[in-house]
C-alpha cells in the first residue's frame, strides 16, 4: 500500500468536513432522468420567473414590520437559504417584538457566528446564559466563540459548563476536543473522547475526532482500530494514513491556519438550542 501525498489543502479541508460535520451529514440523490417530452419542444415565449418563495417572505416581513410572525417565517427561510446576516436581522427584529429566551438567543447567536460577526455572536450567548446559568446552548455557543477568537482559555472553562449541563453530549465533548487539538493538549483532549473508543452510542464524528487525535500521539494501531467500526480493513489502513497525514499537517501548521480549517461554519449546526442535550 503507498503512503498518500503530502497533505494538500483540498485534501485537508475534505478530512476537515469529515471530521467535524459527519454526524449531521444528509446524504442526497440527484433527481431522476427523465425522458423529453416531445410536446415541452416547441417553441415558447420566455416565462417570467416565479417570484422565490424568499423575496415574498422579504416583502411580507417589510410591508409589516410590526408582524412577528413575518418576521419569524423570514428568519426560517433566510437562515435556510444561508442568509445568516438576514436571517439574525430578522430573529432580532422577533425578539424586540416577542421577547427574548435562552433558546432564541442561542439561534441568534449562531446565526452571527455563521455571518462571521462575533462579537454580536458572544453577546447573543452571553445574554442567553445570564437567562439560563445551566444552559447547554448557551455555554457551548460560547465556547466556540471563544475557540474562534483564539481564547482557549475561556473556551475550555465554557466547554466545563456546558457539560456541567448537559454530561452525555457527544457534540460538545467532540467541540472541546478539536479546541484541545489546537492548543497542543493531546493527553487532555484524548481524555476528553477516550470513552468513544470503547462506548458503543458513541457517534462516528467522536470516534473519528478521537482517531486524529491518536494519529497525532502516534497510535495508529488504535486509529486503524477505530476506524474499522466504520470502514472494510482496506479502507480503513488507508484512512488512517490520511488521518496520520492531517495530524503531521496541524502539528507544523500556524495556529490561525488550522483554526481557520477547523473552526468552520458548518460545525455551528452542532450548538444545541435546547437547555439540556442528550447524545
Amino acid at each position: 500500500m503507498r503512503h498518500p501525498s503530502p497533505a494538500s489543502p483540498r485534501r485537508l479541508r475534505g478530512l476537515a468536513r469529515i471530521l467535524l460535520v459527519a454526524s449531521a451529514c444528509v446524504i442526497t440523490m440527484a433527481g431522476c432522468a427523465r425522458l423529453p417530452n416531445p410536446l415541452a419542444q416547441r417553441p415558447q415565449a420566455a416565462a417570467v420567473p416565479a417570484p422565490r418563495p424568499i423575496d415574498q417572505l422579504r416583502a411580507t416581513a417589510q410591508a409589516s414590520p410590526e408582524d412577528r410572525f413575518a418576521q419569524a417565517r423570514l428568519a426560517d427561510a433566510a437562515e435556510a437559504a444561508g442568509l445568516h446576516a438576514e436571517a439574525s436581522a430578522a430573529l432580532q427584529r422577533v425578539i424586540d417584538l416577542d421577547g427574548s429566551t435562552p433558546e432564541r438567543l442561542v439561534r441568534l447567536g449562531t446565526m452571527h457566528l455563521r455571518a462571521g460577526n462575533l462579537a454580536a455572536g458572544e453577546a447573543a450567548f452571553a445574554a442567553a446564559r445570564a437567562q439560563a446559568p445551566r444552559h447547554a446552548g448557551a455555554a457551548a455557543g460560547l465556547a466556540l466563540t471563544f475557540d474562534m477568537l483564539g481564547d482557549t482559555a475561556r473556551a475550555q472553562e465554557a466547554y466545563r459548563q456546558a457539560r456541567i449541563a448537559a454530561p452525555n453530549d457527544w457534540t460538545i465533548r467532540s467541540n472541546q476536543a478539536v479546541s484541545l487539538l489546537l492548543a497542543k493538549r493531546l493527553p487532555e483532549a484524548e481524555r476528553t473522547l477516550a470513552p468513544a473508543e470503547r462506548e458503543a452510542d458513541a457517534p462516528q464524528r467522536a470516534r473519528h475526532n478521537l482517531a486524529l487525535i491518536l494519529a497525532a500521539r502516534g497510535e495508529h494501531a488504535r486509529v486503524v482500530r477505530l476506524l474499522r467500526r466504520d470502514a472494510a480493513g482496506t479502507d480503513a489502513e488507508a484512512l488512517a494514513l490520511e488521518f496520520k497525514s492531517f495530524a503531521e499537517w496541524l502539528a507544523t501548521a500556524p495556529e490561525a491556519e488550522a483554526s481557520a480549517l477547523l473552526l468552520q461554519p458548518a460545525t455551528l449546526r452542532a450548538i444545541p438550542r435546547e437547555g439540556r442535550a442528550g447524545n
